[in-house]
C-alpha cells in the first residue's frame, strides 16, 4: 500500500482533530501561517490538504487563502412539527423540486401504491432553514383532491400544503408517522448539502395524514437530517 503523501497525512491530523471535537465546530480554523509553523512544510501543503477539507465540508472557508475560514458548525435544530413553512416561520423557505401529474402509480414506491390509487399528484420539495437545506419531501396527493387546481397552486412553494387542503374543504386532522434513521447516501448528502464526511444520519420518515372520515389525504416521505431536527413524542402508557 503506497504511502500517504505529506497533504494527506495533515488533511487526515486535521480531520480527526474536528470529529473528535478537539477543533470545535463554529471556531475559527488555523491560517495556513499557523498550519506551516505547526507542521513545518510549505504553503502549497497546507493549502491541498485545507482544500481537502473544505472540499469534504467540514471546513468552511470564504474563498481565497487568506478569508477566514470556520470547523463546520452543525445549523441550529428545530423542533419538527407539521407542515414546514409553518414550523419554520420567515426563517424557513421551500424549493419545488418536482410537480406533476401522475396517471398510473406504476414506478412509484410499493408502499405508496397500497394506500393510493391513480391519478395522483407527485410534489417534491427541499426544504430550507435560515439558508441551509434541512430536509426532501416527497408527497403523493391522492384524486379525492382537485388535483389540477393544487398543481397550480403548489407550483408558488410559498404555498403551505395543508392549509391548502384546508381552503378547499379537506380536514387534515390526524398524521401517523414512523422513523428510522441511517446513514446518508450519496445522492442525499448532495441534495441536502451535507458535509461529506458526516457522522450524523438522516431521519427517513414516512407520514400519513387522514381526515376525520379517515380518508388518507397524504403520503408523504421525508428525508429529514438529524442534526437539523429534534423529534418530540407524547403518548400514553
Amino acid at each position: 500500500m503506497a504511502k500517504a503523501r505529506k497533504w494527506e497525512q495533515i488533511a487526515h491530523t486535521l480531520r480527526q482533530q474536528i470529529l473528535s471535537g478537539k477543533l470545535k465546530p463554529g471556531q475559527d480554523f488555523p491560517t495556513n501561517l499557523e498550519l506551516m509553523k505547526m507542521f513545518e512544510v510549505h504553503a502549497a501543503t497546507i493549502q491541498q490538504a485545507v482544500n481537502a477539507l473544505i472540499a469534504e465540508g467540514l471546513v468552511v472557508s470564504a474563498g481565497s487563502s487568506s478569508a477566514r475560514r470556520t470547523v463546520y458548525k452543525p445549523p441550529e435544530r428545530s423542533v419538527r412539527a407539521g407542515g414546514f413553512l409553518t414550523e419554520a416561520g420567515e426563517q424557513g423557505k421551500q424549493e419545488v423540486l418536482q410537480l406533476k401529474l401522475l396517471d398510473t402509480l406504476d414506478n412509484v414506491p410499493e408502499a405508496v401504491r397500497k394506500q393510493l390509487n391513480a391519478p395522483a399528484l407527485l410534489y417534491r420539495t427541499r426544504q430550507w432553514k435560515n439558508g441551509v437545506a434541512v430536509a426532501v419531501s416527497e408527497s403523493y396527493l391522492p384524486g379525492i383532491l382537485p388535483l389540477k387546481a393544487f398543481e397550480k397552486k403548489l407550483a408558488d412553494p410559498s404555498v403551505e400544503l395543508y392549509n391548502l387542503m384546508k381552503k378547499h374543504g379537506f380536514n387534515p386532522v390526524t398524521c401517523r408517522e414512523s422513523l428510522i434513521a441511517s446513514p446518508p447516501t450519496q445522492e442525499e448528502q448532495e441534495i441536502l448539502q451535507m458535509p461529506r464526511l458526516t457522522t450524523w444520519p438522516v431521519v427517513r420518515i414516512t407520514r400519513l395524514v387522514y381526515d376525520p372520515d379517515g380518508n388518507v389525504l397524504e403520503y408523504c416521505l421525508l428525508t429529514d437530517r438529524a442534526d437539523c431536527y429534534e423529534f418530540v413524542y407524547e403518548f400514553n402508557l
